[in-house]
Parts: structure tokens; C-alpha cells; sequence
């Protein structure tokens, strides 16, 4: 028996095994699970988007989405979601979940933290003003976004032709991490520039609307001296014994001398006003023409602007002829100067085309070559970056006292005037400022003078459609600051800059045109206080003609006083208005000239003694020279009108073939050149 029972018992177990087995072979479903790309916890700025994909293992019925917080979900499946962030503004971070869950089994899910941070913005501000030498630090605001964020100061590569210029002032930097601005200043002026910060979350902000201010220290003390474009004599014949040269213009000061082609001659101080000097036979002895400066000493002082004197005998007729290689082989030409860029002792040409500079050096024999880097494309300011700053008045000057003569471009469209220094080869790099503001929008005329009589050369601008025109002083580094504005209605079309009423300051008059419609057509009198600020002149503004388009001073009937020339565009005409030597001026005395003239200058084309003037006549091609009588009447020149090709616009004059006489350099409009006429 025992045997049997251990039997029944091994029997047991067999089938108890087998039982067991049985039920393991019919295995239960795998698990489900759901995860989510991406996976760990994202933060965007508003504006921003996240696109969220579902994986569910063993299961393909997909997952139903949910939101829990701002924002909305959009183009769903059963796998993917996008997540939109809430649409209107938010001031600081909020929190959204995303949850996945699965189709098939509710318990099986997965969720997505997002969180959202307002769009990064650099709101409008007005950073603090420093001084030079003075230690500096200003952050820059910043609202929203995501940190950690990558500060800097955009000042784009030439794109097309177009840049985006601007820069903190000299001696501050940026903090790329905080953006902070600190340092100490070393130049004054006014520098503008477009901050950016990038943020973690891909986004950045920017704001172009941004300057710093720094005032400058004490002013140097001598001005900068200004010289009128008329000497007396003008010219001398070749082999003219030693004679006096009598100088005027405003700005000078005792110890201050006449330059005669860079050598100093033997000067006697007679007012702030007017200089005499002593002309070496020696520098008379052949036929050319001279340079005429004056320097006053320091502190500040410098050396002034050039007038010409010609050594070349009077001239019973005056004729101009074409220049061989003229016109010169540029695209576009809108505005022009004149002066001795490359310091040769030959006068060259910088010409504003279009969105760019060309800049000529003279042969000294009436032809020109294109100088190295010419054209230059010039940048758009950051506060107003047209992509085509259209370029409009342009002027020579020493704007970094570097003894080099720069460029002052004006912008016509973009309220801006470029600054470029001059390295004394003909050559040019911008100052670090880049720009100094003009406050108005087409500009017609810049005009460099020292306005305040720090020994900088400063700015008047003129604004054509907006009634504002500027003055901004410099400092000596190529930057500006906005002092005061000139008196004058809309439609300024250039203006006149002397000592109007014999205080020794420096003065600006203003014409404006008009039309039919808005008959603004007058000259107005801004009188400097020699501060870079002006009264209004008595009695002005003063209603001349229909529509002025050109102004020019000079003493035109030798009483010591400045007079006007005005031209009036749609009444063919240039009216003289001889100076009291107060400021204000005589009643308008009118000569015919060509059809629609746009441009006047003043010179001694015939080498007389006297001031004469050439009138550009846009609409029929031609140049008129009226011959100076010398009691402020004018007799038109026996070959006047010259032709001067199409649509003459603008124009210069100096000694393009050394032979002591006037030349002429004439911008056509139409044609998109500069021709050269050299009086034979």
C-alpha cells in the first residue's frame, strides 16, 4: 500500500504540472505606453510655436490631445499637435500642458511643459547723456524674451548697395551679455545706432530709434576762421610787382595769417572781420591760381576755408570749351563740390550720385581720375534706413581737424548727412558717428562754418519740404550735436553763410522757393549769436520772386558789405539784393537769364577786379555769365549763353588747368553726368 500511494502522489503533480503549463501558453496583451517628442520642458517666446509628436507603443488607435492653460491647439491628428501661444499681450511668463492620451487605454498618458514668455521688445527710450571724460554706463531696457539674451550694436555689411550704419560714442563699448553701455567718453557729438539683443528662445528684439548724447568739455577757445569768396584784388596779371591782399570774412582773430598756397604771408590784423597781407612778387610770377587761406592760432583757431586768386591778366571775352574726357563716365550725378581732396595743389571733385560718392582727382591739366575706392556706397541711419538714402548736397571740410579735408553728404530722403574723414590721398573712411542728423526730410543744402567759434567746423543744413533747417555742432571727431535751427518757411532750396551784419559772427540766410499754390518764395535772415544759435533778421523773412532755386553772397558793388544774388526758377531770372551791413537788404534789382534756372555762383571769370556770377539754366541746356560792373549791376558776357549740355543742375567753379582762370564743372541731371568747360 505504501508503494501505491507514493503512486497516486507522483500522478498528482504530473497533473497539476501539466495543468499549469497549459495556462501559460495563452499569454496576456503587452503594456501601452505614450511618450512625447519633445520631451523635457520647453519655454518659447510669444509668437512662437511648438509642434508636438505622440508615440504610443503597442497600440495604434493614436491619442486624444488636451490643453490645460493660455494658448490654443491646432491641426491635430492622431499623433501630432501644434501648440499656439496666447495671442494677446502678456507681461510675464505664463504656463501651459500639453497631454497625450492613449485611445485605448485612458490610464495611459503623457504631458508637455511649455513655458511662455512675452516677445523680447526694446522699447523707445532716451538713454542719459554723459560727458567727455566723464566715466559713462547706461543699460539699454529691455521687456520680455528669453535669457539668457546676446547683446550688440548692428552696423550691417553693404547688402546690394545698402548698409545700416551707427556705433556708440568713442570710448564706450557694449556688454553683449547685459547690455550695458559704459565706458568713458573721448569725443562729443551725437552717436545713433540700432541695439539687438537675441534670445534663447530664437527671437530678437531691435530698435533703431537709439543715441547717446555727450557733451563736450570746455570749447578750445579761437574760432575757426570763415573767408568770403571774393579778395580784393581777385587777380593780378604774371610778373606783378609786390602788392597788398585785403581779405574778409569773419572769425579772426589777432595773430591770425594770410596762406598763400600753404606759405604764410606777412599779416596785419584789422577787425574780426578783415585781414590785409603782404603778396611776394615771387608768388605772382607765373600764370596759375592760388589757394587762399587763413589760419588763426590756438587754442582752437585752424584754417579756413579756401578762396581763390587768380595770376592771369583781365580778359576782354570770356569762352569755355569741353574738356577732353568730358563729360566724366559716372552713372548718376545729382549734387557736386570742389577742392584739393588729395593735397596735389589741383582741385578735385566729389560728386553725389544717386546712393553713392565719386570722388575725382584732377590732373591738373582739366581732365580727372577716378580716385582708389570711388565709388562709395553710402549708409542709411538707423532711425530712418531707407534701403536707397538718395545722396543731395555735398561739401568739403575738415570735420576731425586731421589737417585732411572730409565729406559732408547730405541724404535727401533719410534726415541725415553723412560724415566721411579724409585721409589726405583722395581717399575717405566714415567717422565713427557716421551720421549727424538733419531733423527734416529732402534736403537741399549743407553749409560748413564754425557757428559757435570752438574751432570745429559745425553744419547748417537746409530742409526743403519740412520748414526745419538745422544747425548741429561738431566737435572735432566727426560728430554732432543739434544746437538751433534756422529761421525759415518750407521749401528751402540752399543757402548763403557770411557776417550779414558785421559783428563778427557768423550768419545764415535761407531761400525758399514756392508756387502758385504755397507762395513761400523768399529769402529769411537767421543772424548768429556765436553760440551755434540765431535770431530771426529784421523785417524778414523777405517775399522775393515767385519760386527761388539758388542763392549766393558776395560783395557785389565793393562797399565792404555782403550782398545776395538769388535766381528764380519760374520767372527766368537772378535778382540782386545789395546788404545794408546790418543784416537786412535793398529792394530786389532783376536780370533775365536763361529758361529755368537752377544753380548760381559767384567768381571773377574775367579777371577784372570784379565779381561776376554763371547761372545754370536747367530747362534749355545753357549757362549765362553775367560780368560784374562793380557797382552791383551785371552785363551778360558777349558768347553768354554757353551750352552746357543737358538739364544743367548744379554746378562749381575753380582752376581745372592751372592756367589762373575759372573753369566750370556741370552736373546734368538727366544725363547722369558731370561736364567739364575750360575757359580758353
Amino acid at each position: 500500500m505504501p508503494r501505491l500511494r507514493s503512486c497516486w502522489v507522483v500522478l498528482f503533480v504530473v497533473l497539476i504540472s501539466m495543468l499549469t503549463n497549459g495556462c501559460s501558453s495563452s499569454s496576456a496583451p503587452p503594456p501601452i505606453s505614450v511618450s512625447l517628442v519633445p520631451s523635457s520642458p520647453q519655454t518659447i517666446d510669444q509668437g512662437q510655436t511648438v509642434s508636438i509628436t505622440a508615440a504610443v507603443a503597442n497600440d495604434s488607435s493614436g491619442v486624444s490631445w488636451n490643453l490645460n492653460g493660455p494658448g490654443t491647439l491646432s491641426g491635430a491628428t492622431r499623433l501630432s499637435v501644434t501648440y499656439n501661444p496666447p495671442t494677446t499681450a502678456i507681461t510675464r511668463g505664463q504656463q501651459a500642458t500639453v497631454t497625450a492620451t492613449s485611445a485605448a487605454d485612458k490610464t495611459k498618458s503623457a504631458s508637455l511643459q511649455i513655458t511662455v514668455n512675452a516677445s523680447p521688445d526694446i522699447p523707445f527710450q532716451a538713454l542719459a547723456d554723459g560727458s567727455v571724460g566723464v566715466p559713462y554706463s547706461q543699460a539699454i531696457t529691455l521687456t520680455g524674451g528669453t535669457a539668457p539674451f546676446q547683446w550688440s550694436v548692428y552696423n550691417g555689411p553693404i547688402i546690394t548697395g545698402w548698409r545700416i550704419g551707427g556705433a556708440v560714442p568713442d570710448g564706450l563699448t557694449m556688454d553683449s551679455k547685459t547690455g550695458t553701455i559704459s565706458g568713458t567718453p573721448t569725443a562729443a557729438g551725437t552717436w545713433y545706432f540700432e541695439a539687438i539683443a537675441d534670445d534663447a528662445a530664437g527671437s530678437f528684439a531691435s530698435n533703431g530709434f537709439l543715441s547717446i548724447k555727450i557733451e563736450p568739455i570746455a570749447p578750445p577757445g579761437n574760432p575757426l576762421p570763415f573767408l568770403n569768396q571774393q579778395l580784393v584784388p581777385t587777380a593780378v596779371s604774371p610778373g606783378s610787382p609786390e602788392f597788398t591782399l585785403n581779405v574778409s570774412g569773419a572769425g579772426f582773430v589777432s595773430g591770425a595769417t594770410v596762406d598763400f598756397n600753404g606759405a604764410s604771408l606777412a599779416t596785419t590784423f584789422a577787425d574780426n572781420d578783415h585781414l590785409t597781407a603782404i603778396v611776394p612778387a615771387e608768388e605772382v610770377a607765373s600764370a596759375a591760381t592760388a589757394a587762399v587761406t587763413v589760419v588763426n592760432p590756438g587754442p582752437g583757431g585752424g584754417r579756413s576755408n579756401a578762396a581763390y586768386f587768380h595770376v592771369a591778366g583781365p580778359a576782354t571775352s570770356v569762352h569755355f570749351a569741353a574738356s577732353p574726357g568730358s563729360p566724366l563716365p559716372i552713372q548718376e550725378s545729382l549734387r557736386i563740390t570742389t577742392a584739393d581732396l588729395n593735397e596735389d595743389g589741383k582741385p578735385d571733385l566729389a560728386i553725389a550720385g544717386n546712393v553713392q560718392t565719386y570722388v575725382f582727382l584732377g590732373n591738373g591739366d582739366g581732365t580727372f581720375t577716378p580716385a582708389a575706392g570711388s565709388p562709395m556706397r553710402m549708409p542709411s541711419p538707423p532711425y530712418d534706413n531707407f534701403a536707397s538714402p538718395y545722396t543731395g548736397p555735398i561739401a568739403a571740410g575738415d570735420f576731425n581737424n586731421s589737417g585732411h579735408l572730409g565729406l559732408a553728404v547730405g541724404e535727401f530722403q533719410n534726415m541725415a548727412v553723412v560724415i566721411l574723414l579724409g585721409r589726405g590721398d583722395g581717399t575717405f573712411v566714415f567717422s565713427s558717428a557716421e551720421f549727424a542728423q538733419s531733423l527734416g526730410g529732402s534736403m537741399s543744402d549743407v553749409q560748413p562754418a564754425d557757428f559757435n567759434g570752438d574751432g570745429n567746423l559745425d553744419l547748417a543744413v537746409a530742409n526743403e519740404f519740412t520748414g526745419v533747417s538745422p544747425v548741429v555742432l561738431g566737435y572735432g571727431s566727426g560728430a554732432f550735436n543739434t544746437a538751433g535751427n534756422l529761421y525759415t518757411l518750407s521749401f528751402a532750396v540752399g543757402e548763403a553763410t557770411g557776417d550779414f551784419n558785421a559783428d563778427g559772427k557768423l550768419d545764415v540766410i535761407v531761400a525758399s522757393g514756392g508756387t502758385d499754390a504755397y507762395p513761400y518764395s523768399s529769402v529769411s535772415v537767421s543772424l548768429g549769436k556765436g553760440n551755434g544759435t540765431f535770431t530771426q533778421g529784421s523785417g524778414s523773412p523777405v517775399s522775393v520772386g515767385k519760386n527761388l532755386s539758388a542763392i549766393v553772397a558776395a560783395d557785389f558793388n565793393g562797399d565792404g558789405n555782403l550782398d545776395l544774388a538769388v535766381t528764380d526758377y519760374d520767372r527766368n531770372t537772378a535778382m540782386i539784393m545789395l546788404g545794408n551791413g546790418d543784416g537786412t537788404f535793398g529792394s530786389p534789382a532783376t536780370i533775365a537769364v536763361g529758361n529755368q534756372p537752377y544753380s548760381i555762383l559767384a567768381g571773377d571769370f574775367n579777371r577784372d577786379g570784379k565779381v561776376d556770377l554763371a547761372v545754370a539754366n536747367y530747362g534749355d541746356g545753357t549757362i549765362t555769365l553775367l560780368l560784374g560792373n562793380g557797382d552791383g549791376t551785371f552785363t551778360e558776357a558777349s558768347d553768354s549763353p554757353y551750352a552746357a549740355g543737358s538739364d544743367p543742375y548744379q554746378m562749381v567753379t575753380a582752376d581745372f588747368n592751372g592756367d589762373g582762370k575759372l573753369d566750370l564743372a556741370v552736373v546734368n541731371l538727366t544725363a547722369g553726368t558731370v561736364s567739364i568747360l575750360l575757359q580758353e
